[in-house]
């Protein structure tokens, strides 16, 4: 895996000897750390609360050391951008001591609509140290602010369909302060960040989780602020986010009143649209809810009826082992809150795969 680090500088209160971080929704492979990396906690960012859920892994088997859900002040996150980096951090510290964990090894979460991901075609011959270099310029070139204002990542694909001796390479990036602004948080709450990834590749891996299966999967994550849809289908992931503050709904009737679903269902009826205008043909049956209100009584039938879709609450930790240490009623009542954290965690185990 090649990493622009370089591009990621250091916040003023970072060690001299602590590494950049880089952004990535990749699998870096780095079989020398393998034995000090166990453990890993996801850390999500949202609008009203931070997420984290720690866990641990033996051979293929994964375990929920930890979690915790904190709230944020209002306003400190606004549509996944931090604006008050003190906040967040305070935070991310009363999380950690509620879970009671002090993590070592720290993934976070940033929008796609933050991401910017484009195509490139590349000399299937070229060196790592070359391939970086072309990177970087078509990067200057082609992406709509300067590339000393981007975090960037890449990987080579696959050879192109059209050209064998040229390559397919991924190209993500996107602007700087995201990424320094969710670092500098992270190190007021008194961790360290070491990756900052997508958050639909954080959702792809816990859907796996879940779907092993693989077949094509619908995710709607209600936020506070936002509300995003995504179908998960193999390595595809097509997501769509939009405005919507969930305090428009009446959530103390949502269980037993009819009428107070109908903002939320012509939301989702008006994201699952969209996200399948590129492949209306993709069979599709099954709805994951997640967030906040996911478990309200009944809801996920009343959505399931109006999309015509098996909705189920997402719980992408239901087939874990739980640590006797953590209060395994409380993770599945907080499992639709959690599910993108479990996601970030994930992540952090393809970095260490060999």
């Amino acid at each position: 895996m090649r990493l622009f680090t370089r591009k990621v500088p250091k916040s003023a209160s970072a060690p001299p000897d602590a590494p950049p971080v880089p952004l990535s929704g990749f699998a870096e492979r780095n079989p020398v750390t393998a034995k000090h990396r166990r453990r890993w906690l996801g850390l999500d960012i949202g609008s009203s609360a931070v997420k984290i859920v720690e866990l641990s892994r033996q051979g293929e088997a994964y375990r929920v050391e930890a979690f915790a859900v904190e709230p944020v002040p209002p306003g400190s996150v606004v549509a996944g951008n931090i604006s008050d980096a003190g906040a967040v951090g305070e935070a991310i510290r009363k999380a950690c001591e509620r879970a009671g964990t002090k993590p070592r090894n720290v993934c976070a979460g940033i929008r796609d609509s933050a991401v910017v991901t484009k195509t490139l075609e590349m000399d299937a011959s070229l060196s790592d140290r070359e391939l970086e270099a072309e990177v970087t310029l078509e990067a200057e070139r082609q992406m709509p602010f300067p590339v000393d204002e981007m975090a960037i990542d890449f990987e080579p694909m696959q050879l192109s369909s059209r050209d064998p001796s040229r390559v397919d390479v991924l190209l993500v990036a996107c602007r700087l302060e995201h990424v320094v602004l969710r670092q500098e948080a992270a190190e007021l709450g008194g961790v360290r960040l070491d990756i900052v990834d997508v958050e639909s590749h954080a959702v792809q891996r816990a859907v796996a989780e879940v779907a092993p299966e693989r077949q094509p999967v619908a995710f709607a994550d209600i936020g506070a602020s936002t509300s995003t849809l995504m179908i998960v289908d193999g390595e595809s992931v097509v997501a769509r986010e939009e405005q919507f503050a969930v305090d428009r709904l009446a959530t103390d009737a949502l269980a037993t009143d009819a009428h107070a679903t109908e903002p939320l269902l012509g939301l989702l009826t008006r994201l699952l649209r969209l996200v399948r205008l590129g492949n209306p043909t993709t069979p599709l049956d099954r709805l994951l809810l997640a967030g906040g209100i996911a478990t309200t009584p009944g809801l996920a039938e009343g959505i399931g009826g109006h999309l015509k879709l098996a909705v189920e609450v997402a719980d992408a930790c239901r087939d874990m082992a739980v640590a006797e240490h953590t209060d395994a009623v409380s993770l599945g009542e907080h499992a639709p809150m959690l599910f993108t954290a479990c996601g970030l965690a994930l992540r952090g185990f393809d970095a260490v795969r060999t």
